[in-house]
């Protein structure tokens, strides 16, 4: 497909082609801020990107989502506006040219099929696909986890979405039927196997997210509050990832409530995360099941982003036979829920029904298995 399209826009075949999938935390949701352990597979939903050289020093960009396209110099980078569409792509060949890389003049296809009413990493899949396909084009020296940092920068220009290096990192290097545990302190990652009899429900309640980066902000700054106190009493703690549940209430005293609250959940997502890979491996279902929904009720009464609807899925998603367990991801956005693949058709048609009888109407499910990460070809 983007290969057409290259060629209906420029008149000329690419010579790169690379895409990018989405990907979802299936645990680890906001642990990364305290160096914590995220566990991320990559969805059925890509952004593609294809690229080819022009003689000039212009950059040529189109967007088949957006049916846009822009044009802009090297120059023109010194003042790159926010939140647009075009923004992730200035500012990654920004950062490419403020490290040194010298990236000529290029033509740029876009497209993708990740729904963006979800965190599902829209964004950081294009600038993976981006940034990934340009080292490949121009042979540029650059390790992978350089890359990813430069590709981190592209955050200071986006004031609404929440990404993370890790986000970029789980969608280049996701594997199929794979699950991708990151380490947040070494950056080290590693994959447990997702059983083919297992299949993943996005579940969009089509409500709008009222969770600003405001309010991401705070629990952020109180989880640092919470840590300043703990590492004063205790030195040799130098963050919530070297906390274990156990010690927890012995600080309990010297900590605000609403601080005291968000490090429990970020503690224990800790523990549920290695737990979580630990039970993948060992295909234990009903441990599965206990730290999925454990996680979902950490979400909700600690760290406080969920929302009704969203709790309405999770609730009905327990009682629906096939399903393993079900949480809410992202900032509450949406709920993920893991389900035995022959009856998921069954489960789905549960969910939307009772959903539809509370809220008067039926909630989106994409279904999906781990997928594979980035893809990168020469054509």
């Amino acid at each position: 497909m983007i290969d057409s399209l290259h060629n209906s826009i420029f008149y000329e075949k690419p010579e790169v082609v690379s895409s990018a999938p989405g990907k979802l935390n299936l645990m680890g949701e906001h642990t990364h801020h305290s160096m914590g352990f995220i566990f991320s597979i990559a969805i059925n939903h890509r952004a593609y990107v294809s690229l080819s050289s022009r003689s000039d020093e212009k950059f040529v960009v189109y967007s088949d989502r957006n049916f846009a396209l822009e044009i802009f110099t090297k120059r023109s980078l010194d003042k790159i506006e926010k939140d647009q569409w075009i923004t992730p792509t200035k500012a990654i060949i920004k950062a490419l040219l403020d490290d040194g890389y010298d990236i000529p003049g290029l033509n740029i296809c876009m497209a993708s099929d990740i729904p963006q009413s979800l965190e599902l990493a829209d964004i950081p899949a294009s600038v993976v696909a981006l940034s990934f396909g340009i080292r490949h084009l121009q042979n540029l020296e650059i390790k992978d986890i350089e890359l990813f940092r430069l590709c981190e920068r592209v955050d200071k220009y986006l004031t609404s979405s929440h990404e993370n290096i890790f986000d970029y990192m789980a969608s280049a290097l996701a594997r199929y039927n794979m699950g991708i545990l990151i380490d947040c302190k070494t950056f080290k990652y590693e994959y447990a196997p997702i059983s083919k009899r297992l299949k993943i429900l996005i579940i969009d309640p089509s409500r709008r997210n009222e969770f600003t980066m405001s309010e991401i902000l705070k629990r952020k700054d109180e989880c640092k509050n919470a840590i300043d106190v703990i590492s004063t009493i205790d030195p040799q703690i130098k963050s919530l990832r070297d906390l274990t549940s156990d010690r927890l209430n012995k600080y309990s005293n010297f900590i605000e409530k609403n601080s005291m609250k968000r490090i429990k959940y970020i503690v224990e997502e800790n523990e549920r995360t290695l737990n979580f890979v630990i039970a993948l491996r060992r295909r234990n279902l009903p441990l599965l099941e206990k730290l999925m929904f454990d996680s979902h009720l950490s979400l909700r009464n600690d760290y406080e982003v969920s929302a009704p609807e969203i709790d309405t899925i999770v609730d009905i998603s327990a009682t629906v036979d096939g399903i393993i367990g079900a949480k809410l991801f992202g900032t509450g956005s949406g709920v993920v829920a893991i389900s035995i693949k022959e009856k998921t058709g069954e489960a789905i048609r549960i969910i939307s029904e009772e959903f539809q009888k509370t809220y008067g109407r039926k909630p989106k499910i994409y279904v999906t298995s781990p997928e594979n990460g980035l893809e990168v070809s020469s054509r």
